[in-house]
């Protein structure tokens, strides 16, 4: 994995076929807080989904590589959809959305983390909560180009070979909160790690937190 900010890293394969008990405080507490019908978005492997279909929870995985959804399905989660937010019906909520591994980079950059919390909200039943988390860029470089330092293009590859760059967000506490209360929502810390990897929980505003 490389970034156009930060150089590149080895990403093994085992990190997406853990168990719980190899999981930091980030993704213990997002499995914990977990509650009710759970909507996993980009579950890959399972390796978040699978725990709670486990534990008795009703569990929708939703993901985009073929692969990924052979291994959702041969590991239990009863409903797995390919795609993206797209894959759900008009009407369908749920309890808790999962979106973990550095989830909000999805939103692509500062001017789409708004929009992307709206989404995310858009499919979250009355009472119920967004479980994302994030990396804190403070201490970052500066991109130079006027970017905020979170905001980068991320690349994969293998063997040599790399994909296509593609936006993404790493994001600190504050400006998610700022982003949620302006679409009427509220994001508190649940959990933070040493790194600066950190998860929100995200609820309409006025949801209790117990």
């Amino acid at each position: 994995m490389r970034t156009d900010v930060g150089g590149s890293e080895d990403v093994p394969v085992s990190l997406f076929f853990r168990d719980p008990t190899e999981m930091g405080p980030v993704e213990s507490a997002a499995l914990r807080l977990a509650r009710g019908r759970v909507l996993d978005l980009g579950a890959g492997e399972g390796v978040h989904a699978l725990p709670r279909v486990r534990r008795g929870l009703e569990v929708t995985a939703v993901e985009i590589l073929p692969e990924a959804l052979a291994a959702l399905r041969e590991g239990g989660v009863g409903d797995v959809r390919e795609g993206g937010l797209d894959a759900l019906g008009p009407d369908e909520r749920f309890d808790t959305v999962l979106v973990l591994m550095n989830g909000l980079g999805l939103a692509g950059s500062l001017d789409g983390l708004g929009p992307f919390l709206a989404r995310l909200a858009a499919v979250t039943a009355e009472g119920g909560q967004v479980l994302a988390d994030s990396t804190d860029p403070g201490g970052w470089g500066d991109p130079g180009d006027g970017r905020y330092s979170g905001e980068v293009h991320m690349q994969f590859g293998i063997g040599g070979r790399w994909g296509a760059p593609f936006p993404f967000l790493f994001v600190d506490a504050g400006r998610v909160r700022a982003a949620a209360s302006a679409q009427d929502l509220d994001a508190a810390v649940a959990a933070q790690e040493e790194d600066g990897r950190w998860l929100a929980r995200i609820t309409r505003r006025g949801t209790p937190t117990s």
